[in-house]
């Protein structure tokens, strides 16, 4: 039985792109290895399997005495194994997915008339729905959709199952993760979805089904054609076998309506296709079945024999059967009475980070029944202050700089639930803050604070504040890169808004340091501007791996920094607005490397330099290696140089319009002058080693 089940599996190499690769080896489903392996492992699993096919035989024996259409219902619950926000998909997505599952098992889906006339006979409506369950194990209200932050999402194979899983007898679990890794897949391969098929007394860490975010439904991750990985998928938990299962010779996938075929399908342009001459009346491939490897836009049809095999397994109350009775319908609250439940409180917002005078939108996705009251308490931690907010999905405007929590409470007549985020808003001031001559920051503050937000990406990792190395003073940023388990962002500092007020050039400084633990790690820092307050964002500088840091690797342990592994970057920032403000952001895009630190960040403006008609004032040349000679528009005021971090390193007094800058150690300064009749100037001076 493993033989012929590890012989069926196939595999195909599309030219799509999944996350980023192209031409990956793509498993279109893995239910098929995944059995091989448990039989592999337990040799009594094809026992059981054999075990399943006899249950059904006799039940279909049976069922072939009444004529009765009979719909089952089966009550379902998504388990949503995120790793970041990126796989944090909506309920909206999900519901879509359902749709055209139902759509598809009852034969209402809109590309029937694809299905080539000889195969229209056989064409069945499953008689199979799927509904989102109301009620918990617990009998709380649920809406069907659960959510756990893991890494396991990145590798995911039954390893999720015992992290989060209801009652298999009452529920169909699904499983929806970033990445799928079974035992026996070819490694780099990516595939889409497995699911279990069924037995007798089959646990719920062996049960269900496991699927990619991006196969799943039509819009959000999976927007762009209408994926029918779920209902493939739902084939197997049915019992149902690929349709070239065991080839021209091998028994196929033992339903006679079902034309034998050779190997699996691919692409969709094979109407012609006839891989196997053995079966009496010669047909062509049915490439249209679910049960094959055809792209979902080709697939459109289960067959009446199919159906048969389906039915036998919920008619069965040792294998699907008892996920359909009318006691378990009521008990999850999929049987479409009214239910009765106590209720779960839970929300979202469409931003945590804007200006004072903006807007946040609060949409509450809690589960509940009947008329509910809901009550957000939000605290500002700043001065304490309260607001109250009465409606479940309240537009709110923030007039006031602060830093918030919230609290969602929410009661009916079955019981009361709630759920607080703290620091969930950060409120900064509209139109910027001040700096003057420039903004400096040296990472002594802990974070949050008045100058710097984190945003991070969900995975439990963010930036903080660290001892073990700085460029200056005591402390910097870092972002544990070391322990992140997956590839891409999120995981952010955000400083700002700065004002920008009469400011023409603008320079952002900062140091950093960093390690890879092998060559082919790809990180990479990405530094962002934004004029509105973080709506959008324009990239200005993109720091590969091998610029990020030392070309040292640290491979095995965290890597902490020596005073000679800094760099430091200047930006000349473009796309900025003369007047206005802007933010910076630090986004670190994890590679596979190790630690990444940030220190001493500067943001300077040069003033505009033909104010009152006067002369420019100019430092040449700049860059220098400490040789340097001003020019000044004026032989008299007072000249301040100052480093990287606003510390004044010395102050002059003017007597003459050309001047030679004093020898100082390699970095960043700001060489401001000050005159009678003028206004203030201020230049960029960078001193090399």
């Amino acid at each position: 039985m493993s033989s012929f089940l590890r012989n069926s599996f196939l595999t195909i190499i599309l030219t799509s792109v999944f996350t980023g690769i192209q031409a990956q080896t793509v498993i279109r489903c893995g239910s098929d290895e995944q059995l091989a392996w448990e039989i592999e492992q337990n040799p009594r699993r094809a026992n059981l399997l054999a075990q399943t096919e006899a249950i059904m035989a006799q039940k279909m024996a049976e069922d072939a005495f009444g004529t009765e259409s009979v719909l089952h219902v089966i009550p379902v619950v998504f388990h949503v194994m995120w790793y970041d926000e990126g796989d944090n998909i909506s309920a909206a997505q999900i519901q879509d997915a359902l749709a055209i599952l139902n759509e598809d098992m009852r034969r209402l889906n809109p590309d029937t008339a694809l299905l080539r006339s000889m195969f229209k006979p056989f064409a069945a409506d499953m008689e199979v729905e799927f509904r989102l369950a109301q009620k918990d194990p617990n009998g709380n209200c649920s809406n069907g959709i659960n959510r756990m932050q893991t890494s396991l999402s990145l590798e995911a194979n039954n390893n999720v199952k015992s992290l989060m899983g209801w009652d298999n007898t009452q529920y169909l679990n699904i499983w929806v993760v970033r990445n799928i890794e079974l035992a026996n897949s070819t490694p780099g391969s990516i595939t889409l979805g497995y699911s279990a098929f069924p037995y007798n007394g089959i646990p719920l860490t062996q049960d269900g089904i496991v699927i990619r975010h991006d196969n799943l439904g039509s819009i959000g991750t999976s927007q762009g054609t209408r994926h029918r990985t779920l209902t493939h998928e739902l084939g197997h938990y049915l019992n149902l076998y690929h349709t070239f299962q065991g080839g021209c010779n091998g028994g196929g996938d033992n339903c006679y309506d079902t034309p034998p075929v050779a190997s699996s399908s691919s692409g969709c342009n094979n109407s012609t296709q006839n891989t196997c001459s053995n079966d009496n009346p010669d047909l062509p491939d049915m490439v249209e079945n679910y049960m094959d490897y055809s792209d979902d836009n080709c697939m459109n049809t289960f067959t009446q024999n199919q159906k048969s095999r389906a039915k036998s397994v919920l008619n069965s109350l040792n294998l699907r059967g008892n996920l359909c009775t009318s006691t378990n319908l009521a008990f999850t609250g999929a049987d479409g009475n009214a239910v009765t439940c106590a209720p779960v409180a839970d929300f979202t917002v469409d931003r945590t980070i804007l200006c004072a005078g903006e807007q946040v939108q609060f949409t509450e996705r809690s589960a509940y029944q009947g008329q509910t009251n809901f009550h957000y308490t939000i605290v500002d931690q700043y001065n304490g202050n309260q607001q109250h907010l009465i409606t479940g999905s309240p537009l709110r405007t923030f007039p006031n700089p602060g830093v918030f929590d919230v609290k969602l409470e929410i009661q009916n007549t079955s019981g009361s639930s709630s759920k607080q985020l703290n620091q969930l808003l950060t409120v900064r001031p509209a139109g910027g803050t001040a700096y003057a001559p420039f903004f400096s920051a040296n990472m002594e503050n802990a974070l949050p604070n008045g100058q710097w937000v984190v945003e991070n990406n969900g995975d439990n990792i963010q930036w903080i504040r660290t001892n073990a190395a700085a460029k200056s003073g005591s402390h910097s940023y870092v972002l544990d890169n070391f322990n992140v388990a997956g590839t891409g962002g999120g995981d952010a500092l955000i400083v700002g808004p700065i004002s920008l007020v009469n400011a023409t050039a603008k320079k952002l400084t900062f140091s950093h340091a960093f390690a890879r633990k092998t060559s082919s790690n790809n990180d990479q820092l990405k530094v962002y501007t934004s004029t509105d307050c973080g709506l959008t964002w324009s990239l200005q500088r993109l720091i590969p791996a091998f610029q990020l840091g030392t070309s040292t690797y640290v491979p095995n342990t965290i890597y902490i920094p020596s005073a000679g592994d800094w760099k430091e970057t200047v930006i000349t920032l473009t796309g900025l607005n003369s007047t206005g403000s802007v933010m910076v952001k630090f986004e670190m895009f994890s590679g596979g490397g190790n630690n990444v630190y940030l220190d001493d960040v500067s943001f300077s403006t040069t003033l505009g330099t033909e104010e009152n008609g006067s002369a420019a004032l100019m430092i040449t040349p700049n860059p220098s290696a400490g040789l340097s000679q001003l020019t000044l528009p004026e032989a008299h005021g007072t000249l301040v140089i100052m480093d990287g971090m606003g510390r004044t390193v010395s102050e002059l007094a003017v007597t003459q319009m050309r001047m030679d800058l004093p020898l100082l150690v390699s970095g960043n300064y700001y060489v401001i002058w000050t005159g009678g009749n003028t206004a203030q100037k201020a230049l960029h001076w960078v001193v090399l080693p």
